[in-house]
């Protein structure tokens, strides 16, 4: 399994440098929160796209990865995808057709490309095309552009072409670890357990401090 890991915008518009070092702690975080999952996890990644492969196949340990990366900071969105070398167009339409067929039997799709790179071909034309080929090479209801029930998401990331199979949000905010450390007061209520979590969205190491408070009753004669 391939999940493309989408860094929060805010990471993207920072300085080379402190871009670089905040990408290199979210991988770092990707691997810790993961390893006891899958030994072998690799994320590689420098711009502003994390690629996290895995080798494990079982549905239930897929199934948390998916849920500690969306609890992971520095993450805006993630998508599960199968990565091929980026063929012609037809070659496009028959890896669309080939993992998209059931989905759309009987339901209006659109398709929906995102590409970087330099092609001789713009976003638009493989969403054309490969909404064509879908049209005439599946049973689907047709095209709905505007609320679609099923999208058909591709990404061309230069040579590479990704088919998205699922998409999940992610926490967003900068990579835990990236900021100074801090000190968390925990009473009980909810305001600090509230403000321990925004910190943490900020990158902050947050630490934690807990306040037992003990109430006695005082009678007065």
């Amino acid at each position: 399994m391939l999940y493309l890991v989408k860094v929060f915008p805010e990471i993207i518009i920072k300085s080379r440098p402190v871009r670089q070092r905040f990408v290199r702690q979210l991988r770092k975080n990707i691997r810790v929160c993961l390893q006891d999952l899958d030994a072998g996890l690799q994320a590689r990644g420098e711009w502003d796209t994390i690629e996290v492969t895995t080798s494990v196949s079982d549905s239930s340990i897929l199934a948390q990865i998916t849920e500690r990366l969306a609890c992971i900071p520095g993450i805006s969105n993630f998508l599960e995808t199968e990565k091929h070398p980026l063929p012609e167009m037809e070659g496009i339409v028959e890896l669309a057709q080939h993992y998209y067929t059931e989905q759309l039997t009987g339901k209006t799709f659109a398709v929906r490309c995102k590409r970087a790179g330099k092609h001789n071909f713009r976003s638009v034309d493989v969403e054309r095309i490969v909404g064509s080929g879908l049209v005439l090479g599946t049973a689907a209801a047709g095209v709905n552009l505007v609320n679609p029930e099923v999208t058909v998401q591709l990404e061309i990331r230069h040579q590479e072409l990704y088919i998205v199979r699922r998409q999940h949000r992610g926490l967003g905010g900068f990579p835990l670890g990236c900021q100074d450390a801090v000190l968390s007061l925990i009473s009980g209520g909810f305001d600090s357990a509230v403000s321990s979590y925004l910190s943490i969205k900020r990158g902050l190491q947050t630490h934690y401090c807990f306040l037992i408070l003990v109430a006695r009753r005082m009678n007065l004669r």
